[in-house]
């Protein structure tokens, strides 16, 4: 048996979906890409922090394990793991179902341990998860690195949890408590993300025949408040205490950068956009990367808001693979400002310009599904898209965005300004607490994992619409090359068959016997499959 302070446990979205029928559809390629596999960083920085200060501690990827072994047996796998405290992370809201089951299986392989769970989900549900999950303990609310530590050393001198910060705990007599957050960080210095020695297994990081990539924090927080984002100012002020966004220093990232080039870590992402703390700042941290002159295949940098050319052409001089990430998610500038982002067309297409002018790719990213979307507004997103494939189509320097403009169905985060006030920003929500997350996820199909109607689109409109826009940016990659003609006439034919399967899950959801239904979702999933195996292969 292995014996450890604290396992921090990455979970699948769903912990049985090896075994169940699942349609992700316009959410992924394949069930295994919604497990959502990729760990948090605050994970790494959360082990880093606890084994610093003498405790012994590792993060386990289970999702990760069980995408990549079919035979991988997570009971008995977690039956041969000791510790005292088993973290299960709960980010992400797509996580609540596996994140949950994995509490459950911990407490009841190891009922005395303490099981607690933490991340954004997690804090905006604190109170009802210690209220109906009897077999979570505590939730460890808001940023957790100092506030887990200083739960450890109470436990090793009372024996049991009290009232240490940022808690939400249930005591031996069942009263729920919820202690005040302790303050935030004001800056990142003090954290390390690079300490791979912390997670297992390794393909977390340096997954099969795929390049490793990593991602690391310009900051905690956001200047921004956009409608549907959990990670907004809103947000970070509401749930996790913070006032304004506390940033990494540019040395800290540089030697952060260099930390990972010498693990053979090539791909790198800086998360959140460092224009944020200023030119100053931005100027410093660009320099030295021009400076350093680090090992990186490709560095990716978020644009919050359009940029000058003055970022652009100083970001050029980095001397590698600069690839811009830039989230208009609409065409149009009024869906755009109800959003909460706060610019125009012709400045993020001057943007987009002055990045190829300078040989830098840009990632766009769109929605689809937003309040405030008609017909008509979804035309104007329909001819933005265009003009920006045509840019990159006619970019003589080859600068081509890597898999051109991406589109998704929106996501409402819980604890984000549209998901506190629905009404007010024109939405409609399916799900409004924890246990109807659960439900709601847990079912087959990606469309009903959607949790929200607008107020001008109902499900059904929705569906159509994201299927629609699907097909639109299938004929754009085409056009741009990024596809050929056999390629998207196989991408043409999932959407076709997507359609299909819809239509076909909802009637089988409404046979009453639950062993007929879950016959009739196999039967289901078998043809599917087969059918678009053999016409993929022709």
């Amino acid at each position: 048996m292995t014996n450890y302070d604290v396992v921090i446990i990455h979970p699948p979205a769903v912990y049985d979906f090896r075994k169940k029928p699942l349609f992700p559809g316009a959410l992924g390629a394949s069930v295994e890409q919604v497990q959502f596999n990729k760990v948090p960083i605050g994970m790494l920085s959360l082990a880093e922090y606890l084994d610093r200060h003498g405790y012994k501690v590792i993060v386990d990827n289970i999702g990760d394990r069980m995408i990549n072994s079919t035979i991988f047996d997570v009971r008995q796998y977690l039956k041969k793991l000791s510790a005292r405290v088993f973290a299960i992370g709960l980010s992400f809201q797509q996580h609540a179902p596996g994140a949950l089951d994995m509490a459950r299986l911990c407490k009841k392989l190891h009922p005395d341990s303490l099981v607690v769970m933490g991340g954004l989900t997690a804090t905006r549900f604190h109170q009802e998860i210690v209220e109906k999950y009897e077999f979570v303990d505590a939730v460890v609310r808001a940023e957790a690195e100092k506030p887990f530590l200083e739960l450890l050393r109470s436990l090793e001198n009372h024996h049991r949890l009290t009232d240490t910060p940022n808690l939400t705990y249930r005591t031996p007599g069942g009263e729920i408590r919820t202690t005040p957050l302790r303050p935030a960080s004001a800056n990142l210095n003090e954290f390390e993300y690079t300490r791979f020695d912390l997670i297992q297994p390794k393909t977390s990081i340096f997954p099969f025949n795929s390049p490793a990539r990593w991602s690391l924090e310009v900051c905690r927080g956001c200047s921004y408040n956009c409608a549907i984002c959990g990670g907004s100012a809103y947000t970070y002020k509401t749930y996790l205490g913070l006032n304004r966004p506390a940033f990494r220093s540019p040395g800290k990232i540089i030697s952060d950068i260099k930390k990972l080039t010498e693990q053979n870590v090539r791909f790198i992402g800086l998360y959140q956009d460092p224009r944020m703390a200023g030119e100053k700042y931005w100027r410093e941290l660009l320099a030295g990367l021009v400076k350093e002159r680090a090992e990186i295949e490709r560095l990716s940098l978020d644009l919050l808001v359009p940029a000058n050319e003055d970022f652009i052409k100083s970001a050029a001089q980095i001397g590698r693979q600069v690839v811009m990430h830039i989230c208009p998610d609409t065409g149009s500038e009024v869906v755009r400002r109800k959003l909460g982002r706060h610019y125009n067309n012709e400045q993020l297409l001057k943007t987009v310009q002055l990045c190829h002018q300078y040989g830098l790719s840009v990632t766009s990213f769109f929605s689809v599904g937003l309040a405030g979307e008609t017909p008509e507004k979804v035309e104007e997103t329909r001819l933005l898209w265009s003009k920006l494939t045509e840019m990159e189509t006619q970019d003589a320097n080859g600068s081509l965005a890597l898999g051109g403009p991406i589109m998704g169905p929106i996501v409402i985060d819980p604890g984000s300004l549209a998901f506190d006030q629905p009404q007010q920003y024109g939405y409609n929500l399916h799900y409004k607490n924890l246990e109807e997350y659960v439900k709601g996820l847990s079912q087959p199909s990606w469309h009903q994992w959607l949790n929200y109607e607008t107020d001008l689109l109902d499900k059904k409109a929705l569906v159509e619409l994201i299927l629609a826009t699907l097909e639109f940016s299938i004929d754009q990659r085409e056009i741009s090359g990024l596809y050929d003609e056999h390629q998207a006439a196989a991408e043409r034919l999932k959407i076709a068959a997507e359609r299909v399967i819809v239509e076909e899950v909802d009637r089988i959801m409404t046979i009453r016997k639950k062993t007929e239904r879950e016959a009739a979702l196999i039967t289901l999933k078998t043809h599917c499959d087969a059918f678009l195996k053999a016409s993929l292969a022709e």
